[in-house]
């Protein structure tokens, strides 16, 4: 039996690109200003280290008329279709706390967070896909959102 642990990955897909795996090694080689070292300084009581999906989305080339960006749970019980904007402006992925893999108690192995949109049902625990398309994509989110 092996002690090696699989690299956490995350996928990219939709709008008409080639569909990407990013992993913490994808992050590390973005620019300095999307890397949030300490998303407690923008979510209090949140521990970790995250990505702004902006710097993800400027990894590739999606069609033009693309608009929205969806982000699903690994269990495909819960999605969240933002606006392409909104994502681009709030949407934070956290990967990392403690130097080690984001934990799946901890809504890993990646956690969207958006501080700032004022909508908390937003925040995807367990995200494994992303997936970029013209109009909305699948929303599991609740219509009254109390989250």
């Amino acid at each position: 039996m092996s002690n090696t642990m699989e690299k956490p990955t995350l996928d990219l897909i939709g709008g008409e690109i080639d569909p990407m795996r990013c992993d913490d090694a994808t992050f590390a080689n973005l620019r300095p200003e999307f890397h949030v070292e300490d998303i407690s300084t923008m979510m209090p009581g949140m521990e970790g280290k995250g990505i702004r999906v902006a710097g993800l989305l400027q990894l590739t080339t999606f069609q033009e008329r693309a608009d929205h960006v969806t982000f699903r749970s690994g269990d495909g019980q819960y999605s969240a279709s933002l606006t392409l904007d909104q994502a681009k402006n709030f949407g934070i992925l956290i990967y990392e706390k403690e130097g080690k893999p984001l934990p799946l108690q901890k809504g890993g192995p990646f956690r969207l967070i958006t501080p700032g949109l004022g909508d908390l049902c937003a925040n995807v625990k367990n995200v494994t896909r992303i997936e970029i398309t013209v109009g909305p994509g699948q929303d599991t989110r609740p219509e009254v959102r109390n989250c």
